[in-house]
């Protein structure tokens, strides 16, 4: 082992979320803590983002810009309202 030490920061979450990410650990029993929870949520979404730059710059690369008749650009996943924000519009619009 190296004697290089590990580097931490602090990150901040409404704690609707957390309450939930709570009920999963709790339910599934996968994840000791909402650290270990969080840091495997980020690693997978850090690997997803990268594999979607990878497959935009190879699309640039490629003669036809990448996209054939049947292959939609490629848009961002995910929606980044809160939880809070999903549910007021949603029942803003009935």
């Amino acid at each position: 082992m190296s004697g290089k030490k590990t580097e931490y920061v602090s990150l901040s979450i409404p704690l609707s979320i957390a309450k939930e990410v709570d009920e999963l650990i709790e339910e599934l029993g996968y994840w000791p803590s909402r650290s270990a929870f969080a840091r495997e949520a980020i690693l997978e979404k850090i690997r997803e983002e990268r594999r979607r730059l990878r497959e935009l710059r190879e699309a640039k690369e490629a003669p036809s810009g990448g996209l054939t008749g049947d292959q939609p650009p490629l848009k961002p996943q995910g929606d980044d309202r809160s939880p809070e924000k999903k549910e007021e519009q949603e029942n803003g619009d009935k």
